[in-house]
């Protein structure tokens, strides 16, 4: 295989406190100065899975009490395996509307000096099929204060997966999201922008969405729906992108494309098959089976390490030499 898994999960839940004692899982990571930032999201224990009317996302026909409600933690790193998780939680579900009932599956971008943080905010219990799904947007400089900046992402009721370049391309600041089935891209002008986006910016990109179309579902392992994974990495052949595909039967695996440099729009190269996917017990079995949901990825030094959800329970690791991930990637380029 590509990647070589770490043999168990290298996060679970902690009953040692209450916020992460149900599930640990779906991790954005961003690398520094010798440390790995891992945000996480975490439930705390009691919950139930329940029958549901109709498949909604959290797997054919059912969905959880109302009690499932999610945390974002913070844990560092500084061999990128072993992991010191904060005792408090680094974004608190809260009275605002489209926090009261969780914020989930952060991800971690870096431009300048300050930390973008995108992550899913909920107005509606976690797997409800009706309004409420939103990309919200916070910051950071230090890990220790940060700024809430709200609902950064368009009306639309079920709009995730939201992830952030981490660099200005031609001067713009570009955000990968998924209204499903597809995955989109917009562009913002400045930090501003991004932070305040007018509403009349989402009314025209929502009125023109196929044409922001970044990768639609192409393979049968990927036929239901597709969506972006961890930050863009970039390297001398474009911007990698590891992504999440699912299947009819549910089944959550991951990806590889690789995006021009000056013009993310274009896909140069993208896998005709998945380079990983459920295998291990803890991937198998949890709160929703069969589910490998890649969310952050470093570089340390030549190896690529990626940090990804295991069956909505626990969070998994896996690593590869990226010349070896370039090599297999670069093999699918497109003509």
């Amino acid at each position: 295989m590509l990647f070589k898994k770490s043999e168990h999960p290298i996060l679970a839940p902690d009953s040692s406190l209450s916020w992460t004692s149900g599930a640990v899982f779906n991790p954005g990571a961003w690398y520094d100065d010798g440390k790995v930032h891992l945000l996480f999201r975490a439930i705390p224990a009691g919950y139930q899975r329940v029958k549901l009317n109709g498949e909604i996302e959290g797997g054919p026909d059912h969905g959880f009490t109302e009690d499932y409600i999610s945390y974002i933690g913070y844990a560092t790193s500084t061999d990128g395996i072993h992991f010191t998780m904060n005792p408090e939680p680094f974004i608190t579900p809260n009275s605002e509307p489209f926090n009261v009932f969780g914020a989930e599956d952060p991800r971690i971008s870096k431009i300048d000096d300050t930390y973008l943080i995108t992550y899913t905010a909920l107005s509606r219990p976690a797997f409800d099929p009706n309004d409420g799904v939103r990309i919200a947007l916070a910051t950071t400089r230090d890990f220790k204060s940060i700024e809430s900046h709200g609902i950064s992402g368009p009306p639309h009721k079920r709009d995730k997966d939201a992830v952030i370049f981490p660099k200005r391309i031609n001067g713009k600041i570009g955000m990968i999201h998924r209204i499903t089935p597809n995955m989109q891209l917009i562009w913002f002008d400045s930090m501003e922008q991004l932070c305040n986006p007018p509403a009349s910016m989402w009314e025209e990109h929502l009125k023109t969405l196929n044409t922001h179309i970044l990768m639609k579902p192409e393979f049968s392992w990927e036929s239901k729906k597709i969506g972006a994974g961890p930050t863009p990495i970039e390297t001398k052949h474009g911007w990698l992108i590891i992504y999440h595909g699912v299947n009819e039967q549910h089944e959550y695996r991951m990806g590889l494309a690789l995006l021009d440099l000056n013009n993310p729009e274009k896909v140069i190269a993208r896998s005709l098959v998945p380079v990983m996917e459920p295998t291990l017990d803890f991937e198998l079995k949890g709160d929703v089976p069969n589910v490998v949901f890649p969310e952050g990825a470093i570089l340390i030094g030549e190896t690529l390490h990626v940090y990804y959800g295991a069956a909505d329970k626990v969070i998994g690791h896996a690593s590869a030499k990226l010349d070896e991930v370039m090599d297999f990637l670069l093999a699918y380029k497109y003509a």
